[in-house]
């Protein structure tokens, strides 16, 4: 077994934005001149940047599961290019084999990311739809283990497991505890549990490591306890795709104490959206996307299959919730015309083998 490197730091305490991937107005292919345009909407923003906001590049929201090799290399390389130099990028990696997931890390490792987003492995349903973490914390410890022998680069770990009681949706305890003492490049971990207990219990435990490893928020779940327990040290969230002045504005609003200010800012224009986004976890990725084409970001809201599409009063309930919080949206001409070209946009898929 090769030693891994050990990384005890703050520096990668950010807010990042899991960035959803742009396609063509008329197709499901990637469009790189869209998505440069997105990515610079982040690393050209000065309030993104002073609050210490990132990107993960391929991650989820993305669809890494159904882009090929050369594709999530391309986004890497638009990525790259726009960041600031003090911008910490983090990319996912994927893959069904280990060879395929570690080629994948050492693909974005090549290419100059600052460090690997690591998700569930995928597949099986013994590691994946079933997987046991409190009785099999092996498991999910050793594939972290694998990608950062290979990489040697810093980790944030996505802790999604199949819903328990106990834990919601996280990772159980038996899971991070084994993960953080063998694997000592996982310099964050991304807090999804689905109770408060949960979180906090796992929070509280992160916090008693000898070394620093960032608590790093995903939706906004007792958001506020958290801050004022000490307990959160930055995000990784799909909500900044589509809501990201308004997190940016709370976040500095807190940060200067005006609590009247990041409250009125929350209630408003934060609360509203995410709780119709995160209100139907199996279409999560579908509303980030759907959220984002409204805030006119990206051409369309469409996916690539097997992925779910929008369905019309989905998008009708979205269209209404963002324009009531007072965010910049696209004309409700344009919301007619781009749903009418459905059919004709995910009938053209790209073939998705390298």
């Amino acid at each position: 077994m090769a030693q891994i490197k050990s990384f005890d730091t703050d520096m990668y305490d950010r807010t990042y934005c899991a960035l959803v991937t742009a396609f063509k107005p008329d197709s499901l292919e990637v469009d790189e001149e869209a998505y440069r345009k997105l990515v610079r909407y982040y690393t050209t923003n000065k309030y993104f940047i002073e609050t210490k906001g990132s990107l993960v590049v391929n991650p989820e929201a993305g669809e890494i599961f159904y882009l090929t090799a050369e594709e999530r290399r391309c986004l890497i390389r638009i990525v790259m290019k726009e960041r600031p130099s003090e911008m910490p990028i983090f990319a996912g990696c994927y893959g069904l084999r280990m060879d395929e997931v570690i080629e994948s890390a050492l693909d974005a490792k090549s290419l100059g990311v600052d460090g690997i987003f690591v998700m569930p492995p995928a597949g099986a349903s013994e590691v994946s739809t079933y997987y046991d973490g409190s009785g099999n914390p092996e498991v999910f410890t050793a594939y972290v283990r694998d990608i950062a022998e290979a990489t040697q680069l810093p980790i944030i770990v996505h802790a999604s497991h199949p819903s328990t009681p106990k834990w919601g949706k996280g990772l159980p305890i038996e899971t991070v505890k084994m993960v953080l003492e063998e694997v000592p490049s996982v310099v964050g971990w991304k807090m999804i549990y689905g109770s408060m207990d949960a979180h906090f219990r796992i929070a509280r435990y992160i916090r008693s490591l000898s070394r620093h490893v960032g608590i790093l928020n995903a939706p906004h779940f007792c958001y506020h306890t958290a801050l004022i327990c000490n307990l959160l040290d930055g995000a990784v969230q799909g909500a900044y795709n589509f809501n990201m002045e308004s997190l940016v504005a709370h976040t500095i609003a807190w940060e200067q104490g005006n609590l009247d200010g990041a409250r009125k800012i929350w209630n408003k224009e934060i609360m509203p959206l995410q709780e119709y986004v995160y209100a139907d976890r199996p279409r999560l990725h579908v509303r980030y996307k759907l959220a984002t084409w409204i805030r006119g970001l990206i051409s369309h809201p469409f996916m690539r299959p097997p992925n779910p599409q929008p369905n019309a009063d989905e998008a009708e309930r979205m269209y209404e919730v963002i324009r009531k919080t007072g965010l910049s949206h696209i004309e409700r001409v344009e919301f007619d015309d781009v749903l009418e070209k459905r059919p004709n946009i995910t009938n053209h898929v790209p073939l998705t083998h390298t």
